[in-house]
């Protein structure tokens, strides 16, 4: 650690910083928070969108324009990683509950669950959309 003019110690710099599971975690945690926020607006803006297209006699179904597609991609793909927000920001909120009572600070303990975490809201984020596609091809 470096010594400042009162021979405190500073923090280290995020170049010395070793990252690990908790803090990815924890940072993480943040940014689901953030993005799920705003994605209510981006909801917000897209159900709007969609209905004033479905209230015009070409409506987005029969359209073949290319920017309806594009809308859709990106649509979809703000989906999936809504989902993943939503997924993980759950997960980890009941780590965070554990942790209020006390369970789970051990080292191994907070690793494990840490990567407990990012399989779990992977593994839902993944069902989820096996769940959207079943529904929609089958």
């Amino acid at each position: 650690m470096h010594k400042n003019s009162n021979n405190r110690p500073t923090s280290p710099h995020l170049e010395v910083y070793r990252w690990n599971v908790s803090s990815i975690t924890s940072i993480l945690h943040r940014a689901t928070g953030v993005a799920l926020h705003f994605s209510v607006l981006v909801l917000a803006w897209y159900l709007t969108y969609y209905a004033y297209q479905v209230n015009v006699a070409d409506s987005a179904e029969t359209c073949d324009c290319p920017i309806n597609t594009i809308f859709a991609n990106i649509f979809s793909l703000a989906l999936i990683f809504i989902a993943f927000s939503l997924y993980y920001h759950l997960c980890n909120g009941i780590r965070h509950l554990f942790w209020d009572i006390g369970k789970g600070f051990e080292l191994k303990d907070a690793k494990r669950n840490g990567y407990l975490v990012l399989l779990s809201a992977l593994v839902l984020t993944v069902a989820t959309i096996a769940a959207v596609a079943y529904l929609k091809f089958f």
